[in-house]
């Protein structure tokens, strides 16, 4: 497929390749990562974006830097323009890119990183007019399929016609056959959903969701539990402390990782069905508590005594912001006194 709207490639220009040398250099800032100059905001994510739109003025078509400056804007919410750099971003990968694979690679890393801004529905936007550009690529059906379940409005029918898109095109692909059990099993079939996890380990006993995917099938099935329920579901504090007696503290830390992870995921889908709070709020409680949380269940898997679990999704708001703030302040100096009272 011939898109290049351009008579000659601009990434054969020099002011191409100065931009491109720029990006690479601010590459290696520490902060320069989807962790960090997009995921939070600060004096140095600030400088970055600033960073960005001197390289824009250099090579206006470079669109590595629309990117970065459509997810930092979307990041601090200024969510109009986020959304018109996105989108010029896009625009310009259409009308320079016009191999596939490059184009898939692309739009890859792009719309994982507007699925860790939490906005399924621009990662759905693109990847949908993917489908159209190249559409015998099944990994654009099966990732739509997948940004469709985040939606608010989701569509499971629609989900479930984007996956069975991709499963014409690779019937045999263990990855697309998990995919399709999900689907089952968030529409709350469990029948099909552990028909399709079966099957996609009878391809691949390796697959790495498949087996755990099953798992989560099964315990909603017997309990009749709706995903945001079996996230929400009641920690077995019983074998948690028959595993602290027997000793086997590392089934404990897995268990109750898997407990805080999972609450954390229901809080995530909790506010972005209701629309309580945008994108960005979300992402402001979240990571400094996902941080707050790994800090604790390191101390307490130091300790070999006892085990941290979060079982109030109520408490997760933006006043409680503060708190986690303080805590991350000083919690390398925190963290060092617990050890050597624990030692």
């Amino acid at each position: 497929m011939v898109r290049n709207e351009y008579e000659t490639d601009p990434r054969k220009t020099p002011e191409w390749r100065e931009a491109e040398k720029w990006y690479n250099q601010l590459h290696t800032h520490s902060v320069f990562s989807i962790m960090g100059g997009v995921l939070i905001s600060g004096s140095a994510a600030e400088e970055l974006n600033q960073a960005m739109e001197e390289i824009l003025q250099v090579c206006p078509m470079y669109f590595p830097a629309w990117f970065h400056r459509g997810e930092f804007m979307l990041r601090i919410g200024r969510t109009s323009e986020g959304e018109e750099f996105i989108e010029k971003a896009f625009d310009y990968v259409v009308k320079i890119v016009e191999d596939e694979e490059e184009f898939r690679q692309i739009l890859s890393q792009r719309m994982g990183n507007l699925e860790k801004l939490l906005r399924y529905d621009l990662a759905a936007k693109y990847t949908e007019k993917a489908t159209r550009l190249f559409p015998d690529t099944p990994a654009f059906y099966d990732d739509l399929a997948f940004y469709i379940l985040q939606l608010p409005d989701r569509d499971h029918t629609e989900a479930l016609k984007f996956e069975e898109e991709a499963l014409e095109i690779e019937p045999d692909n263990d990855f697309f056959i998990n995919n399709l059990g999900w689907i089952y099993l968030m529409m709350g079939n469990y029948k099909l959903a552990e028909e399709n996890f079966r099957k996609a380990l009878e391809f691949n006993l390796d697959n790495p969701g498949a087996c755990e995917n099953l798992e989560t099938a099964e315990y909603m099935h017997e309990h009749n539990l709706s995903y945001f329920d079996y996230l929400l579901r009641p920690a077995d504090m019983a074998q948690l402390q028959a595993l602290l007696e027997y000793g086997d503290f590392q089934e404990v830390a897995r268990l109750c990782k898997l407990y805080n992870t999972d609450r954390l995921e229901g809080f995530k889908i909790h506010h972005l069905q209701k629309g309580s709070l945008l994108p960005h709020e979300i992402l402001n409680t979240l990571q400094p508590l996902k941080f707050f949380i790994n800090m604790m269940e390191k101390i307490v898997d130091a300790a070999e005594d006892g085990f941290f679990l979060l079982e109030s999704i109520d408490m997760f708001n933006e006043k409680s912001k503060p708190l986690f703030y303080q805590f991350i302040l000083g919690v390398d100096h925190i963290y060092e006194e617990l050890l050597k009272d624990i030692s």
